[in-house]
């Protein structure tokens, strides 16, 4: 406004100047008239300008000295709160849940407790919850794990073979603000100390409190003992309890990858993705798929694409790699896919794979003279060796820029060992005396670490048998463990491997939907006693199977009030694809 007023008392002073006296008396005369105008507005516009000021500036300012900001300080990760409210006269109990590191405005403040402010609502608080910053907040003196744990050589680094026990007290060196996720409560990393060496820790294995540690949180997990019989009397709760974290674990949605709300899978070979490109990215035009599992290594050890990786963890790389596939190409590819509008899944197998276990048999399944064991006519890795989780875990990550989902299938011991175990001729190499049902749990925990950073999420693939009976079947897949760490999980309910009356089905194969209902709904009843079970997407059977009996299997899902599958057949031949199709479409289109 000031420019405005000088560009037009200088238009008024350059006409007075060319012009008669009787003319500039006038036009000084309107030249006042402007002024006292302008002037007018000036000031209406200070003021605008003061009152916009107070609002920005003073007003927050002069809150923020009454009303100071504090940030939820507490031993676990979340604070929970009750609220008392009256509706039509009757009182009712609401609980708000703050996580560490919430900011809320300082109220009211006593000795030992001070009201605060947050979303609207005003509400008590101890003292001893509030912190006037973030790093007050992280600040504390020792971490103890819930299970036992390796630890990190740094912070995003390499699993060390370094152990922490359940309850043991480490001594926290650092821990940064920064690394406070303020909507979870959950600090990223801890750096500690043991045995005088620095090692780093995620904030989500680990408590403030040795009692929050120790405490049990699955006591409402169900189990069968069938394998105290084998193994002795609490074999089962020590491998299916007290080994086991199961503190509820909030599932991550990425804003970046947003997991469809059902995803509709066909699994498919890297050859049959390539060969049929352009068929496959029509598939969602003509059915209710959406998404693709591809194979990226399976139970040969073969690695489909040309692997950096390997060449760290094997002697002799080029038995595992086919480097037809360049890891830019592999890109490129997934990219297109995604870029038509589908979720991509990439599928690994895990710890069948006799490559890495013939060039690492201390890391593998061996009598006791360090012979490899063939099993089913394979090598097996052990699941207990931590080298086979980082090979497994460095693969993820060396794919996970390119896919939405990782999922490492096989991540279960062989089955039917039972006798080797028991007569000692086999050996899986438990350094850490642990159960299996601890060791896979482990595993998928710190794959989950290292891939949320890239936030890519983790399912795993778990066998139909042991959902049924409740146990591990001795390959230590429990349902409640693992589904406790990962973001899916993904049972093998096929028809033809369930036995005649299996489930009260007097032939569950020619029981499409009644299969599938039984068993979505035993599962079901599982994932139930967990806070926040992994999402439920099961294997349908896509092979020996028509239309009628695909569509058939997705009722039964669809019965038990889940969404969403994933189809087995084999490398996805376009073959069986076409003889199935019909049954794919989706009735509501």
């Amino acid at each position: 406004m000031y420019m405005i007023y000088r560009q037009i008392s200088g238009f008024f002073l350059r006409f007075v100047f060319f012009n008669k006296y009787g003319t500039l008396k006038l036009v000084i005369n309107m030249n006042e008239r402007v002024k006292r105008i302008v002037h007018l507005v000036l000031v209406a516009d200070c003021v605008i300008l003061l009152i916009y000021a107070s609002f920005t500036y003073f007003i927050p300012f002069l809150n923020s000295v009454v009303h100071p900001s504090r940030y939820i300080k507490t031993n676990d990760s979340v604070l929970n709160v009750s609220l008392l409210s009256f509706d039509h006269g009757e009182a009712a109990s609401k609980t708000i849940s703050l996580p560490r590191g919430t900011k809320v405005q300082l109220q009211e403040s006593s000795d030992t407790t001070s009201k605060v402010e947050y979303d609207g609502a005003i509400f008590a608080v101890d003292n001893a919850n509030l912190a006037t910053s973030l790093t007050e907040c992280v600040d504390t003196e020792y971490v103890y794990p819930r299970r036992m744990i390796n630890l990190f050589d740094q912070k995003d680094g390499e699993l060390t073979d370094a152990v922490a026990d359940k309850g043991e007290q480490l001594e926290v060196v650092s821990v940064s603000p920064d690394d406070l996720d303020v909507s979870t409560g959950v600090v990223k990393w801890y750096e500690v100390t043991k045995n005088d060496k620095t090692y780093w820790v995620p904030g989500a294995y680990v408590e403030s409190q040795k009692a929050l540690a120790d405490k049990n949180y699955g006591s409402n997990i169900q189990y069968l003992t069938y394998w105290d019989e084998y193994y002795g009397s609490g074999y089962s709760k020590d491998a299916y309890i007290d080994q086991i974290d199961y503190k509820p674990m909030i599932k991550q949605q990425y804003e970046d990858n947003v997991m469809p709300d059902v995803v509709n899978a066909y699994h498919v070979s890297l050859s049959n993705l390539i060969n049929h490109e352009q068929e496959l990215l029509k598939l969602k035009d003509k059915s209710a798929i959406n998404a693709f599992v591809v194979e990226i290594k399976n139970d040969d050890g073969t690695i489909f694409y040309d692997s950096q990786v390997a060449k760290k963890f094997l002697k002799n790389p080029q038995e595992a790699v086919d480097d037809s596939v360049s890891l830019e190409q592999l890109d490129a590819l997934f990219t297109r896919f995604e870029d038509a509008g589908y979720y991509m899944i990439a599928r690994i197998v895990t710890f069948k794979d006799p490559v890495f276990a013939k060039q690492n048999p201390k890391e593998a399944y061996t009598d006791q003279s360090g012979n490899l064991i063939m099993h089913d006519g394979y090598y097996w890795p052990s699941a207990f060796s931590r080298k086979a989780w980082r090979y497994n875990v460095a693969l993820a990550m060396e794919i996970a820029p390119f896919v939405n989902e990782i999922q490492f299938d096989y991540v279960r011991f062989p089955d039917g060992t039972l006798q080797n175990s028991l007569d000692g001729t086999g050996d899986f190499h438990n350094k850490y005396d642990e159960s299996k049902v601890a060791a896979l749990q482990g595993f998928l925990s710190y794959a989950h670490t290292l891939l949320a950073d890239q936030h890519v999420y983790v399912g795993a693939d778990v066998f139909a048998w042991p959902v049924v009976s409740k146990d591990d079947q001795d390959i230590g897949q429990f349902l409640p463990a693992l589904a406790n760490v990962v973001d899916v999980v993904s049972p093998m309910p096929y028809l033809d491997h369930f036995s005649y009356g299996a489930m009260g089905i007097a032939d569950p194969m020619s029981a499409p939907q009644e299969t599938l209902y039984k068993f979505s709904s035993i599962t079901k009843t599982q994932l139930d006693n967990l806070e926040y079970p992994a999402r439920y997407r099961t294997w349908v059977q896509g092979y020996n199977v028509d239309a009628q009996g695909m569509r058939a299997q997705i009722d039964g899902i669809q019965d038990a009030g889940y969404d969403g599958y994933m189809i087995w057949a084999g490398n996805g031949d376009m073959e069986i694809l076409e003889t199935i199709l019909p049954g794919l479409q989706d009735p509501a289109q």
